[in-house]
């Protein structure tokens, strides 16, 4: 060992006459066994040399030029690089140089692992590998892998105020790093560059990020970057692997993934190292099928995600999800798919304006982010959830978005913003606004319920509630929303700071907004606030709505700063239009059909906001709507929306017996029910009857809402008993789709006869 150290000493007093070599070693045959205190005890030009061993230690340069190495450095051979590991053991960055060190500082044949980042002053996660601030560092053939951290999962490139940061990449392998933020494997951000060695190319792949998977250039307003190396995940990499909006260019020799422009199934009993092109040969992660899918407007592709939980803890799910263009992430249903982020961050993220993806037949709960607990997105262009739950996601104190969050930062739009939320649940989410979506083109919420969403925190944001959305306020005639359907109750605002706020919706910077059909009862807001707001130069129309029980008041009309315009028409709106709260100038049109009165909600069961039997909502609607809005055939609860020649106020319509009314079953029946109900491609209707031996005929018809015939399964075509499962995929006796709407399934067992309702959706 001696001799070795003295070799080694010998080369590096090669390099200049007065410069110490400080020899680290686990088993103390050198001058420490600990790396920081050979940098602690070197000098500018010194070197700390470490020998082979897992160091679990967090280094830090402060700001001393010298060189931290292993034996790689005297002697090039790659096997150094692997068995020298500097292990952060989650306790922060694994490596620091944050304070002005030169290109004589140099870092060289380590692997840096398990690092987890250091905190800066805006409470944001950098370098979990490597943090660099104003540092020239030279990173020379290091493997940096299985870091995290919020910005930088393996290496983060930062510039205090006036300051730049310039480090050199050589020969390193940056792979399987992950950021909550920006930049999987390398994140460079405003007024900072790095230097890629064209000589020694680094390695660059299978690194996961909110943007920029495997490197982000932040920032519009600073310098491209040239970025040369041998192996990057795939050799044409898009927004998803490489955020850019600078100009930055790639030169790429190897990639380890070909794209694959088709299906991809995953399965928490799949394997990475599977195809993913069919359901027996699935991938095991959703960001996996992301790295590997490809996806264009002429071949739109599925990530198809099989039941069960997605997590970090159970399945190495990596959140959030970087949103790709024209992708459509697919579960089997709200009860089947769980993506669980386990609190450690949301679960889908659009930083780099991706357009036509959706979202779909799954559950989100646990995610917990500071902009968007679930989901969060920058002007997205045709995006769509459609039939989600969202549980449990958080928005962390002193921030506002508890599901979905959309920028606000913006108000140039490239392209055509939208989105579309239908059949979604937003139920006991917690922090802020449940929903803030804004500034968008065209936004449409239809047949969703949010609900029971709460603070915690006492909330310095005034906006805070259900639902806000927005658009801006330089800007008149641009920004459009639709409301249908939709319920907003027993949302809680506890903002004390701010008067006037609103606990289930605020519609703000001259957003034009439609809410037809929409529950809105039982929020709570603070002594000053209300359950909706309106402010600065808004156009609102509420058609067949209720608006009910909301704590302390109901309505707050704000046009101190730009004078709104509120239309009612067939509305119940509790008070009245002598009770809506004015400030400033404003224009509230009170047209006909509207109600002062007590909705009369049945106030239990699955549904507590239907409408009771001699509720004065029933047939109080009115089908003379803007030219803009289409009526979903179905309600909440799953019912045909209009129920006889005329629609009813709210988002429940009455259907001529209570929601919780169940027909009456002769004691023989166990079962007699069809699921999923309502269903879309098919359903399966369940039939159980007890004293088998009594019943051999049975017959079951399904008939539609005016009575005719649609299909008949008996044991002249079927194979029936008394405990039967019968498959029926929307067909009639030609084999021909029948209608969404509602249906009616009859079993009829030796004279006696069960009628129930199902109902078929879009």
């Amino acid at each position: 060992m001696k001799s070795i150290i003295l070799f080694a000493v010998l080369i590096l007093l090669g390099q200049t006459l007065f410069a110490t070599t400080h020899i680290v070693s686990l088993d103390g045959t050198g001058d420490f066994t600990v790396i920081q205190d050979g940098i602690d005890a070197a000098s500018n030009g010194d070197t700390v040399l470490v020998y082979p061993g897992t160091y679990y230690e967090n280094i830090n340069y402060n700001g001393k030029n010298i060189t931290v190495a292993s034996l790689y450095l005297t002697t090039q051979i790659d096997s150094f690089v692997k068995t020298t590991i500097i292990d952060g053991n989650q306790n922060g960055s694994v490596v620091k140089a944050i304070n002005g060190e030169d290109d004589t500082a140099m870092l060289c044949g380590f692997t840096i692992q398990n690092g987890s980042g250091t905190i800066d002053q805006y409470d944001y996660l950098e370098g979990g590998g490597i943090n660099l601030h104003d540092s020239f560092l030279i990173i020379n053939n290091c493997a940096i892998i299985n870091n995290s951290a919020g910005y930088g999962g393996g290496v983060f490139i930062g510039s205090s105020y006036n300051g730049y940061c310039c480090p050199t990449l050589k020969g390193c392998k940056i792979e399987s790093n992950h950021a909550f933020l920006y930049g999987g494997g390398i994140f460079i951000s405003y007024f900072s560059s790095v230097t890629f060695d064209q000589n020694e190319l680094c390695n660059i792949y299978f690194n996961t990020g909110a943007a920029g998977s495997d490197i982000c250039r932040g920032g519009s307003d600073c310098e491209p970057i040239h970025v040369y190396v041998d192996t990057f995940t795939v050799i044409e990499p898009d927004a998803f692997f490489f955020s850019d909006f600078v100009g930055s260019t790639l030169e790429i020799q190897h990639a380890k993934v070909t794209p694959q422009n088709q299906d991809l199934y995953v399965s928490p009993a799949g394997d990475n190292n599977n195809s993913g092109l069919s359901e027996n040969d699935p991938l095991k992660n959703i960001y996996m099928a992301l790295i590997k899918i490809a996806s264009d407007s002429n071949h739109p592709n599925t990530i198809h995600i099989a039941e069960g939980t997605y997590s970090p803890s159970m399945t190495g799910e990596k959140y959030p999800l970087n949103l790709r263009s024209y992708i459509t992430f697919k579960g089997v249903g709200k009860e089947e798919t769980t993506l669980d982020a386990d609190e450690l961050s949301c679960i889908f993220y659009d930083y780099d304006y991706q357009r036509n993806y959706t979202i779909r037949d799954m559950r989100v709960i646990n995610g917990k982010k500071i902009s968007g607990g679930a989901i969060n997105f920058f002007q997205p262009r045709g995006t769509v959830i459609e039939n989600v739950r969202f549980e449990n996601n958080i928005s962390p104190e002193g921030y506002g978005r508890s599901v979905i969050a959309s920028s606000y930062l913006s108000a140039f739009i490239l392209d055509s913003t939208s989105v579309l939320i239908k059949d979604v649940e937003v139920v006991n989410n917690q922090g802020g606004r449940a929903i803030a979506l804004g500034p968008f083109e065209y936004t449409r919420i239809e047949n969703t319920i949010i609900k029971g969403n709460i603070p915690n925190y006492s909330a310095d944001d005034w906006q805070a509630g259900g639902l806000i959305i927005g658009g801006h306020s330089h800007y008149e005639d641009r920004w459009y929303a639709e409301v249908v359907n939709t319920e907003i109750t027993e949302n809680v605002n506890q903002t004390t700071d701010w008067p006037n706020s609103a606990s289930a919706l605020y519609v703000m910077n001259r957003q034009n907004a439609l809410f037809v059909n929409c529950t809105i009862g039982n929020n709570t807001a603070p002594a000053s606030g209300q359950g909706v707001g309106i402010s600065r130069g808004s156009n609102v129309g509420f058609y067949n709505c209720i608006i009910y029980g909301d704590d302390p008041r109901e309505m707050l009309v704000d046009g101190s700063n730009i004078s709104n315009t509120v239309t009612f028409q067939n509305t119940l709106l509790e008070g009245g239009q002598w009770d809506i709260t004015v400030l400033g100038t404003n224009t509230l049109n009170w047209l006909d059909g509207n109600l002062d009165t007590n909705p009369l909600w049945e106030g239990i069961g699955e549904y507590p906001y239907y409408l009771s039997s001699n509720s004065p909502c029933i047939d109080a609607g009115t089908l003379d709507l803007p030219d803009s809005i289409e009526i979903p055939l179905y309600d909440l609860a799953g019912n045909p929306r209009i129920y006889g020649n005329i629609i009813d106020m709210g988002a429940y319509e009455w259907q001529g017996y209570g929601i919780d009314d169940v027909p009456h079953f002769p004691d023989e029946i166990i079962t007699f029910k069809n699921s999923p109900n309502p269903f879309k491609d098919y359903t399966k209707i369940l039939c159980s009857i007890k004293d088998v031996l009594e019943f051999s005929k049975i017959k079951i018809s399904i008939y539609n809402s005016k009575g005719q015939l649609i299909r008949t399964f008996s044991e002249d075509n079927y194979d029936l008993s008394p405990y039967t499962e019968i498959y029926w995929d929307g067909t009639d006796e030609k084999g021909k789709q029948v209608a969404p709407g509602a249906y009616f399934y009859k079993l009829v067992y030796n004279g006696n006869a069960v009628v129930r309702k199902m109902v078929r959706l879009h």
